[in-house]
Formats: structure tokens, sequence, C-alpha cells
């Protein structure tokens, strides 16, 4: 029998992979996620003898800590400011008091990618919305979009947007996750695992004393661009080298498709600018709008959260599959 894993305090299993240095486990109330090193064993841990000092001891871990050093830093930008939080971004709950490992809500129904496959061209099931399959789609790029303007009103870059750091809730509403993945000012995201849609002039290189060469909104303009093709057609892009290949992928007489090629050819400023036009093809579409949501029937509750994290907390709470 493999070795039940070492948590931190008020973890409780599963554990999942976060990335390569790093873990994720429910707290105890399961309303949140510790994110905490692969290698974490506690100071009073009989096999861990010098945990302060051992090359193998958690905090002497580079890659772990910068990337969990860097989860805080984000959130610290994300709290200078007001409003201290939104409701497409996963919130920083706590950095816990015996490990300052952070702490952040839980997104329960488990990333976008593991959706689309478990539910392909996914529809509300009945009620306000169901007669418009692309309800699901349009809420989640609104959402989505409102997230990633944001963080940029903030400065940060999500240079890290895929489906895979989009994650949805227990209402299947859309959150961005995985903060680490983002950018700000000069330095890129840390985690080598969610490399998302990047712009063929990606950079790098970016310098502290040239603020030119900085991760910019653009990077998230593109990106989301790409993002939202996959949520229409349900596939990644195809890589194209100049505009004329460009349109080859898109319909010219569709509105959703304009708002892509707007994104991918930078005619869209900022990410505001694309929740408006978002929010202009939706009402057109009939659908009724709340702030940053489409309204939607409670029956979407019925979908089962999808992936990995998502299926083995439903067999640890006993919930048949």
């Amino acid at each position: 029998m493999a070795a039940r894993p070492t948590l931190p305090p008020s973890g409780i299993e599963p554990s999942d992979q976060y990335s390569h240095e790093l873990r994720a486990c429910r707290t105890s109330d399961k309303k949140s996620i510790i994110i905490y090193p692969r290698l974490y064993r506690p100071k009073n841990d009989p096999q861990n003898e010098d945990p302060a000092e051992s090359c193998m001891a958690w905090q002497n871990q580079e890659d772990g800590m910068d990337q969990l050093n860097w989860l805080k830093k984000i959130h610290e930008v994300i709290d200078k400011s007001e409003p201290t939080s939104h409701p497409r971004v996963q919130m920083l709950v706590e950095r816990q008091p015996e490990t300052d490992f952070p702490v952040v809500a839980f997104v329960e129904k488990g990333d976008l990618y593991s959706f689309m496959r478990a539910n392909p061209k996914p529809t509300v099931p009945s009620g306000t919305g169901s007669t418009n399959p692309l309800a699901l789609k349009l809420r989640w790029a609104l959402n989505i979009a409102s997230g990633l303007a944001f963080l940029n009103s903030k400065n940060i870059i999500f240079q890290g947007l895929s489906p895979n750091t989009v994650h949805l809730r227990a209402d299947l509403s859309a959150a961005l996750v995985k903060l680490d993945v983002a950018a700000y000012r000069e330095q890129g995201g840390t985690d080598d695992i969610a490399i998302g849609y990047r712009s063929s002039d990606w950079d790098d290189c970016a310098l502290a004393e040239e603020p030119e060469t900085w991760i910019t909104p653009r990077q998230d303009l593109y990106a989301f661009g790409s993002l939202l093709y996959y949520l229409l057609m349900e596939q990644d892009p195809d890589q194209w080298e100049d505009e004329e290949e460009m349109r080859d992928q898109l319909d010219e007489e569709d509105e959703m498709d304009e708002i892509i090629r707007k994104c991918w050819m930078r005619e869209f400023e900022t990410m505001s600018e694309v929740v408006e036009a978002l929010k202009v093809v939706i009402v057109g579409q009939g659908l009724e709008i709340n702030g940053d949501d489409v309204v939607v029937d409670d029956s979407v509750g019925q979908f089962e959260g999808a992936g990995v994290f998502a299926e083995m907390i439903k067999i640890s709470d006993g919930v048949s599959t």
C-alpha cells in the first residue's frame, strides 16, 4: 500500500499535483484548497532531522518555493487597491498561519478542458437559457473576459490562459485559477505546466529597467481570442503566420468570429472593450445579462465536476459515479 501523503495543518485527502514541485489538497471544511510543496514535512516530523538545512527540505526546493512565493506576490498585488477580489478570479482566503502556505477558494466543478471533453456541446438542461445552444459558452466567454479585465486593471497579465486555467464553480460560472501563471511588470509566471495561448510576438526577455519589454495586455487579448475559438469550436485554433491564414479559420459573417479576429489582430485596446463587445452579441442572442454573467437556469447544477481532482473528490466524499 502506498504511503499516505503528509498534508499541511487542516489539510485532508485527496491531494493532487498542482505543478511539478507543488501539490494541492482541500481544507477540512472542504471549502478551500491549500497549495503546498511536494516534499512538505512538518518541522516536528521525526523523519526530518534538520528540515531547515537539509538539501531535501521543502524550504530549500528552489523552483517550488519560487512558484509558491510568486502566487502569494500576485495576490498581494491584487490586495493593494480596491476592489480586492472579483467573482471571476480565484480568491486568496488566507495565508496559513502555521506554514504561510496560500489557501485559495475551491472552484468545485474542475477545469474547463476536462468538462468540455466530458460534456461536448454543453447546453442548459432546462428553463432560462435552454433554448440557446450557445448560452453556456457565451456565459463562460463573458466571465473569463471580465476576470481578465479585472487583472489587467491591476497591471497583472494572465499569460497562462488556457482551458486548463479556467475552472467552473458549482453554478457552472467560470473563474480564472492558478494565478502563479500570471505576469506582473517584468516577471512572467512560474508554472511550466500551465503554458497558455501565446502570441507570435511573445517576448521571454523582459527587463526590469526596460518597461517596453514588459508583458502587456495585448497578450491577454490574443489569448482570449484563442480561448474563445476553443469554446466555440471545441478544439484549439491552428497556428497562423499571416492574416490570410488566420481568416481561413474564421467566418467573416459571424459576430463571435469577428471578436476573435479583433483579439488576434489587436484591434481591441483593452479587455474591457471585449467585455462590451460580448455583451452586445449576448443581448442580440436573446439572453439576459446580470453584471458580468449570463442568466441561466439552476438546472446547470446537475452537471458533474470533471478532471482527475474532481473525480478523486467525488470518490472521497462517497458520491457514486
